[in-house]
């Protein structure tokens, strides 16, 4: 009797029917799974203390309508269901094939969701919870929902490639996320583009032009396979070629994609970011998702125009720059009047340490922004500057402390410049738990957080040097 062998990927059955949503198949091998490391457990080989893999296995069947990582794609997410003596007589009559067998009710079988299919080289590997017994009759079903999206999200990327094709631009890489895909082209293009390629991109779905998958040799044309994975035999294994229209777009691929453009709905071009070497990724979203972020979108700008701007949605853009010119002067006329708030502090310390041989000073502020700090800072080094003869001298004489921050604002900072920086340094180390920080000569340190009555203490002793 021949062992059952698994169909080999490139001819599975959800990728030569992309619209198959169950099969009936048997499974041919199941073992543990013992996923490859990862480069922080590569690192962490050593420690003792690594929490031990939940174990998983890998069954292969004889098809499968779940589709394995791959191409830009991810896996499928389905299920398996173990058929009955009923269910398994249904596999002889049905073709294994069919997604139309009949099979018993899901009250006398038990099914198993799919944690993941991955690819290893020509084979499928489907990760459960639990081994399967070789020569079981199962039912695979796939998250149709799932699939249709993940299909219109594809072929959008292979049409949205081909129109960029056009125009010289090469899609160097894309990306699929949960919401919103990219795809990185060599260069920033203007707006201008970025409209003209979404209308094109719009007409082609509108004139619905077919979709379908050809192999190398039906192909009859050299085709570009350098992007295929090493590990993928292509003397052994199936080299796919996606077609749209006559002339449209002709690229190889593993993935599942629709039949016509029509069935991708739409396609939306969001926003571009520039990344390494001049290149940039430009951010799309296609199909049902296209609705469902117009409503998220339209959702937000209604909350931010009727509850935070109180203005109707077609004037949220004025009432933003309104408040970002506002703004803008508001924080102009915080940072004049911290600096002549800084100003008039500095002239404080300076007249107190000159009149002094080993004075010293401190400035405390509540909040933990250092700004008010830094600026009294530069307004006395200004001051000695400007009067070298008053004596005041923050290196070799007198020692100015500033700290900043309390018990209720997440932290703060202290800097201490002078002669006496160690000592007081050393001090303040006792009264606050949590200051870290150090220098020679000048100390500067860092308080994550104040414990009950450090910051008062703080403060009594400043108030005695």
């Amino acid at each position: 009797m021949t062992a059952a062998t698994s169909t080999i990927v490139g001819a599975l059955a959800c990728q030569k029917n992309s619209f198959l949503k169950t099969l009936n198949t048997k499974v041919v091998s199941s073992y543990e799974f013992i996923p490859p490391s990862t480069s922080k457990e590569k690192q962490n080989k050593n420690n003792k203390n690594n929490t031990p893999k939940e174990l998983k296995f890998g069954v292969e069947f004889e098809d499968t309508v779940l589709f394995p990582e791959g191409g830009g794609q991810p896996f499928d997410k389905g299920t398996v269901t173990i058929l009955n003596d009923e269910g398994a007589s249904s596999l002889s009559s049905s073709s294994s094939s069919s997604s139309s067998s009949s099979s018993p009710s899901s009250s006398e079988n038990k099914t198993i969701e799919v944690n993941a299919i991955l690819r290893d080289k020509l084979k499928a590997v489907h990760i459960l919870d639990e081994p399967l017994e070789p020569g079981t009759p199962v039912k695979l079903e796939v998250d149709w929902t799932r699939r249709v999206d993940i299909m219109q999200q594809h072929t959008g990327q292979h049409l949205l490639s081909a129109v960029f094709d056009t125009l010289k631009l090469d899609t160097l890489s894309w990306s699929m996320g949960n919401v919103i895909n990219y795809i990185e082209l060599p260069e920033k293009v203007s707006d201008e583009v970025v409209q003209q390629v979404q209308q094109r991109v719009n007409q082609l779905i509108f004139e619905a032009h077919p979709v379908h998958v050809v192999t190398r040799d039906d192909h009859g044309v050299e085709i570009d396979t350098s992007h295929l994975p090493d590990d993928y035999d292509q003397s052994k294994g199936v080299v796919r070629i996606v077609k749209i229209g006559d002339d449209i777009d002709s690229n190889p691929c593993c993935g599942t994609h629709l039949t016509n453009t029509a069935q991708i709905g739409s396609i939306v071009l969001l926003n571009q970011t520039s990344i390494r070497g001049g290149h940039s990724r430009l951010y799309f979203t296609c199909g049902a998702r296209v609705a469902q972020i117009a409503s998220e979108y339209f959702d937000i700008l209604k909350t931010v125009s009727g509850t935070q701007l109180s203005c109707q949605i077609d004037d949220v853009v004025t009432k933003v720059d309104q408040l970002s010119t506002n703004y803008r002067k508001a924080n102009s006329t915080i940072a004049n009047l911290t600096k002549e708030l800084a100003n008039l502090k500095a002239t404080e310390i300076f007249n107190k340490l000159k009149n002094t041989e080993d004075g010293v000073a401190y400035v405390y502020r509540e909040e933990n922004n250092p700004d008010y700090l830094t600026t009294v800072q530069k307004e006395l080094t200004t001051m000695i500057n400007a009067n070298k003869d008053s004596g005041v001298d923050i290196t070799n004489k007198h020692t100015i402390v500033l700290i900043n921050g309390n018990q209720t604002s997440n932290g703060g900072m202290v800097k201490i410049l002078g002669p006496k920086a160690n000592d007081i340094a050393t001090e303040l180390k006792q009264k606050i738990s949590n200051l870290k920080g150090g220098g020679k000569g000048t100390f500067q340190g860092k308080i994550t957080t104040y414990l009950k009555g450090e910051i008062e203490s703080v403060i009594s002793y400043l108030d005695t040097l």
